[in-house]
């Protein structure tokens, strides 16, 4: 033990002396953190609509009137077809609606009335909304004008409710789910660098020389890395609920033992990577494209993993922070779910233990 001691006093100095490890522990999760909450937004985005209206009747002036009476959509009505296609064109507006001579004719004679919606397709996503806005206005101001000649009540009423996320906000999705991005870069930076860090600065020649066994290096690298690696994590809690006041329903201590496990599978594969390659440049551009990017674009956070194509959908059920997010936004939302927890544990606690045995017997014990 006292070795093992030895060690691990070893590995926190040079944590405190080296400033790389703090700005990857703490400035780096606030960075990604503040990026989450102000940069990135999933929410219904706001368009601008331009409208050219041929008919010019009390109706139709009721109907663009109303597309200045939603959160989501502000209008600009025009008096020239060509400049509304310029301004579309040049992306001043989002879309474009355009009413027709005849509409308020048609209408009355109870005839079917077109109107036609021009949405800019460059942005794919907004080109989506815009269409499904004002299909929604034209609806809503259809109800309102047949109104008047028609007193029936509809036979059925859909009353809306959101559960979880009562009020839509999508940071209180992201943000829960991104610390666990957040922390695989975390968990695979930080040990991804630390042995390559020995061989290169040749002191992994002296603690070979030494009395120490493998599994005492090993130990005091994962107690030493997972105590900084949780100090981070709760300081990702900490600025979620307390400075960004996002939800927390679950518990905090199934919090702890969970990210606890994840934890140690982003060390194992730090560990793993850094053991392999032995230089340092090598172990940290492997830790991004083995830890960052696919937790990412394939944990489920920045895209939905029941809209991937099945392969990658089998893919992402091998990647440890898919299950982290999978808990940690449940976790958030809708508290502590003993399914959710207990799968998602099991499978954490399978994937530490193998990458503990793979960094076992990929780290050497001798010169080569």
């Amino acid at each position: 033990m006292r070795v093992f001691f030895a060690l691990l006093k070893k590995e926190f100095l040079q944590i405190v002396r080296d400033p790389s490890s703090i700005i990857i522990a703490f400035v780096l999760p606030l960075i990604s953190i503040v990026i989450y909450m102000y940069g990135i937004n999933l929410d219904a985005v706001k368009v601008k609509v331009g409208i050219w209206n041929n008919d010019a009747t009390p109706q139709t002036r009721l109907l663009t009137e109303m597309f200045n009476h939603n959160a989501y959509v502000s209008s600009v009505v025009y008096d020239s077809r060509q400049k509304l296609r310029e301004d579309l064109v040049h992306s001043e507006i989002n879309a474009a609606l355009y009413i027709p001579a005849d509409f308020s004719e048609k209408l009355a004679r109870g005839e079917q009335a077109q109107v036609l919606a021009v949405t800019d397709g460059a942005v794919a996503n907004v080109a989506n909304y815009a269409q499904s806005y004002i299909s929604t206005i034209v609806q809503q101001w259809l109800e309102v004008a047949l109104g008047k000649n028609n007193t029936a009540q509809p036979l059925v009423t859909v009353t809306s409710r959101f559960w979880y996320n009562e009020t839509l906000n999508s940071h209180h999705f992201i943000l829960p789910g991104s610390v666990a991005v957040t922390m695989t870069l975390i968990g695979i930076l930080l040990t991804a660098l630390v042995v390559a860090r020995e061989w290169e600065r040749g002191t992994m020649e002296a603690l070979l020389s030494t009395s120490m066994r493998k599994s005492q290096f090993i130990a005091a690298k994962y107690c030493a890395y997972f105590l900084l690696g949780m100090v981070a994590m709760f300081f990702n809690i900490w600025m979620c609920v307390a400075i960004f006041d996002i939800p927390f329903r679950g518990s905090y201590g199934v919090l702890t033992f969970v990210s606890g496990l994840f934890l140690l599978t982003a060390l194992g594969i730090g560990l793993l990577v850094s053991s392999v390659l032995k230089n340092q440049f090598l172990a940290s551009q492997a830790a991004v494209g083995i830890g960052f990017l696919p937790s990412l674009m394939l944990s489920g956070l920045a895209f939905p993993v029941a809209s991937m194509p099945a392969f990658f959908q089998g893919i992402t059920m091998l990647l440890p922070a898919r299950h982290y997010v999978t808990f940690i936004v449940s976790e958030f939302l809708t508290g502590t779910v003993a399914e959710i927890v207990a799968l998602n544990a099991l499978y954490l606690s399978v994937i530490a233990l193998l990458l503990g045995v793979a960094v076992k017997r990929k780290t050497a014990s001798r010169l080569e």
